[in-house]
């Protein structure tokens, strides 16, 4: 544990830098916010005088990651930005980056090493080539992509990790046991897996992740089956439930849904009864039993694995925060986290919200130390450390159309807190990151 002294010495400065070198990419993918509706992401790479405005902060960081939207590799002069982030930072320090490994080879591969890089992670969802995935990632690049590293590795002794990241969703679960096994026989280090971001109506058709705490999602169960036993579907009665139907058979699940509303209130649990019934299919599939068979598989190749929890954190946590991290992007401004990093739409509970990216201060103008050390922003994230805003995911009123973003005049939400974080997915615990 460090002492009281050290935290506060600490939070002085970000342990973690996420810059986005650059918006551009080579590929297309369905699932990228860049191509999300209400998404004006502009494509522009930092310039290297912008970038070399880190070095105050570097000096403090133990972990920089060069990619946001748009694809590392792409940036004129990354070797360049990589040498000036390695001479400025600590021994030790990390840097690393997301890529979709199209531009790598060998060459290449031993450049960046040399240059500074300690750690690449390669974005692949699938192994053998489906339908409609033109322009987006493909195994065969990422497996030359990973030979390629590998071997400039082995070349140069040095100790790169290589890493994998499969994103989850109805169409991929599946595939995940096999992910292990083909990501461990490519000589991979580690394999991260992530559920989607919302984006869209289909990202939430096909989303596995159930943003509903174990907690609610329990004693959901506990009332469905007295209902069975009843010989009451109360999935099928739930209209009803809300439309105060006085049909014999919705008034004795109204009985029930109200019984059951008394004892979340007893129990401080907070249920969204909607989201529960439509999350309820993902029980259908052999979750769990892929998640064994994927854990079986990389602990006996040697695999690290990383999964994501399949339901909600009971206490929400904010990784950012958590992380000390902070978020510059490729014009130089500096946002608290990926989720208020752009202006996009997002999907929470089937209503589209619109996230506005918050800007406490730009790179170009002012030392990150001085932003990072500004009122707003501390003031930002002692609030948003503290979870106490509005638990949208769970709000059987929500969603709200707009929280706290009105005209950037950053008012309060139902909760009197002035960060917008109750629609972020990253603190329920099921996306994760670099």
């Amino acid at each position: 544990m460090f002492s009281a002294a050290t935290m506060q010495q600490r939070a002085m400065y970000p342990r973690k830098i996420h810059v986005e070198i650059t918006t551009r990419c080579n590929l297309h993918c369905r699932m990228c916010v860049k191509h999300a509706q209400g998404s004006c992401i502009s494509e522009e790479d930092i310039p290297a005088a912008t970038f070399r405005r880190l070095a105050p902060a570097l000096a403090h960081a133990d972990t920089l990651v060069l990619n946001g939207i748009g694809e590392p590799l792409l940036h004129p002069r990354l070797d360049e930005l990589l040498r000036f982030a390695r001479k400025a930072m600590k021994v030790g320090g990390k840097i690393g980056f997301q890529s979709n490994g199209l531009l790598l080879d060998e060459r290449r591969a031993e450049a960046l090493i040399k240059a500074g890089l300690s750690t690449i992670c390669l974005s692949l969802d699938r192994i053998k080539k489906v339908e409609d995935s033109a322009g987006e990632h493909q195994a065969e690049a990422v497996e030359r992509a990973i030979a390629a590293l590998d071997r400039a590795r082995r070349t140069l002794q040095a100790d790169l990790t290589i890493g994998l990241e499969m994103v989850l969703h109805r169409e991929t679960i599946a595939d995940l046991p096999d992910m292990v096994e083909w990501a461990a026989g490519q000589k991979v280090d580690y394999l991260m897996a992530t559920h989607l971001l919302l984006y869209d109506e289909i990202s939430e058709k096909l989303d596995l992740f159930n943003p509903n705490p174990a907690e609610a999602i329990q004693l959901f169960q506990k009332h469905e089956e007295r209902a069975a036993s009843r010989g009451i579907n109360l999935a099928r009665h739930l209209p009803g439930y809300f439309r105060l139907s006085r049909q014999k058979e919705d008034r004795q699940a109204a009985e029930i849904f109200a019984e059951m509303q008394v004892e979340a209130r007893k129990q401080d649990v907070r249920l969204h009864l909607q989201s529960l019934v439509r999350h309820r299919e993902n029980t259908a599939l052999p979750l769990g039993e892929l998640y064994k068979k994927a854990e079986a598989a990389a602990a006996r190749r040697g695999l690290e694995l990383f999964l994501p929890a399949l339901e909600a954190q009971s206490g929400r946590s904010c990784i950012f925060m958590n992380d000390e991290a902070t978020f510059v992007a490729a014009n130089g401004d500096v946002m608290p986290c990926h989720f208020l990093w752009h202006n996009y739409t997002c999907r929470v509970l089937q209503e589209a919200v619109a996230v506005r990216k918050r800007t406490f201060g730009n790179i170009a103008r002012q030392c990150l130390l001085q932003i990072w050390q500004s009122e707003n922003y501390r003031q930002f994230r002692d609030e948003a450390s503290r979870s106490q805003y509005a638990p949208c995911w769970t709000c059987s009123q929500g969603p709200c159309p707009t929280l706290v973003n009105d005209e950037d005049q950053y008012a309060n939400d139902c909760f009197g807190s002035r960060v917008p974080c109750g629609h972020c997915q990253w603190n329920l615990g099921g996306v994760r990151c670099m």
